[in-house]
């Protein structure tokens, strides 16, 4: 396991000496967190629970109740699900519309049985030895020319041991793996006069305090304190929710457990499938968080995937669902897209066909196939049909679609590209 070290320079020439009031009350030239500028709110009207429900798939759906958790560490043979780009996380909801014959068998008999199926990602015609466990939670018995429709949830990952293939079946014997769960770095060096003071942070102003007492702590040891900052899982999510400040005042439930809110961000990121394999690899929330936090505290752009043309910039996203502002939906043909929601975009050209609310993941909204000038499809428009809906329009861009890229000393190009973004109201282009 790679962990990521990030030198807080500041924190390292702190003084290490003050009494013991000060302890109590942190001073805001104690801050080490940084302070993040939310986006100004919006005046939504939809309801972001909606998505989250896929009423997509249909009413009725049979649902069934209970949890299947599998033990940590042990080996079984279980049923695939086989995905181009499909690289599902524990608790991300994955909805199917499945024709085959062979995998609506599949789900039939794991919904007899313990409701659980493996989703494993193909990558470039190669499966990847790393999936997730995904429960069953909702389905449709009925087998409708539209396809047997399923929601389920992501439970635990796993590595395939053994590769099972026959009448068009694929199974694997695999190994669950735990997910370690980390204390705090300078638990056995701490001093227990001080436990009185100690509490588990989950704001800001806690991890002032909790800063403080780590550097008396950290007396005792080879390093100073903010070396062990960066392995302690509880400050690296209070750094995440700073920069999620905006998401979550507008709707999104972001999980308050670590490793949850590590899973959390790797969903709802616009990454490719490299970067998204490689979080779903790693077997701990610490080297999860660090490189999120990583990700998240560079400025970025979209740019289209195949010809590189600039589309639209990372604080453009915000959330149309509960769940985030990047989630898994699935077309009536069972294609899943990756889809994450900005409030403008440019560089997209529009079909000239109606809007259409068929099978639309937002209720409320009409859909129309937006690509990118070299053909690419890109994603869809999603406009309002009643009058009282807010935003009135917004974009859904697959994740397939765009590349994600950081401005840094070298990006002149971006940048003089973001500032004609910025002025122009217009980011509408009508295919002939």
């Amino acid at each position: 396991m790679n962990f990521v070290m990030e030198t807080d320079e500041s924190s390292a020439s702190e003084e290490n000496n003050s009494d013991a009031s000060y302890i109590v009350e942190a001073s805001d030239s104690d801050e080490t967190i940084e302070d993040v500028v939310s986006l100004p709110s919006t005046d939504s009207t939809f309801d972001l629970t909606l998505p989250a429900t896929h009423s997509y798939l249909g009413n009725n759906l049979e649902e069934l109740r209970g949890r299947t958790i599998l033990d940590d560490g042990i080996y079984m043979n279980l049923p695939l699900l086989v995905k181009q780009s499909v690289i599902l996380f524990p608790g991300q909801t994955l909805p199917l519309t499945v024709h085959g014959r062979d995998t609506i068998e599949m789900l039939q008999k794991c919904i007899d049985k313990d409701r659980t199926f493996g989703v494993v990602c193909l990558d470039r015609d190669k499966m990847i030895p790393i999936g997730t466990t995904a429960e069953i939670y909702q389905y449709k018995s009925e087998i409708q020319s539209y396809g047997f429709r399923v929601k389920a949830k992501g439970r635990q990952r796993f590595k395939i041991l053994r590769l099972i293939q026959g009448s068009g079946k694929i199974s694997a014997d695999v190994k669950i793996l735990p997910e370690i769960s980390l204390g705090p770095p300078l638990f056995d060096e701490r001093l227990v006069s001080l436990d009185r003071l100690r509490t588990p942070p989950t704001n800001k102003h806690q991890a002032k305090r909790r800063q403080i007492l780590d550097r008396y702590d950290a007396v005792a040891t080879p390093w100073p304190s903010w070396v062990y900052r960066q392995y302690d899982s509880r400050i690296l999510a209070i750094r995440i929710r700073q920069f999620l400040q905006y998401i979550e005042t507008q709707g999104s439930s972001i999980p308050e457990d670590t490793t949850e809110l590590s899973f959390w961000v790797a969903q709802n990121l616009p990454l490719d499938d490299s970067e998204r394999i490689l979080l779903l690899a790693y077997n701990c929330a610490i080297p999860r968080l660090q490189w999120e936090i990583k990700y998240l505290v560079k400025d970025r752009v979209f740019t289209c995937s195949q010809c590189n043309e600039f589309i639209g910039k990372q604080s453009d996203i915000f959330p149309m669902s509960k769940e985030g502002p990047q989630n898994a939906y699935c077309n009536p043909a069972g294609i899943i897209h990756d889809t994450v929601t900005l409030y403008k975009a440019q560089g997209l050209v529009l079909s000239r066909e109606e809007p259409c609310t068929d099978f639309s993941w937002f209720p409320g909204y009409a859909w129309t196939i937006a690509s990118c000038n070299c053909g690419v499809h890109m994603g869809w428009k999603f406009t309002a049909v009643q009058s009282d809906l807010r935003p009135v329009a917004f974009w859904g861009l697959t994740r397939k679609s765009l590349r994600s890229k950081k401005l840094g000393a070298k990006g002149q190009h971006w940048k003089s590209r973001i500032q004609g973004y910025n002025n122009s109201d217009d980011f509408l282009t009508w295919s002939e």
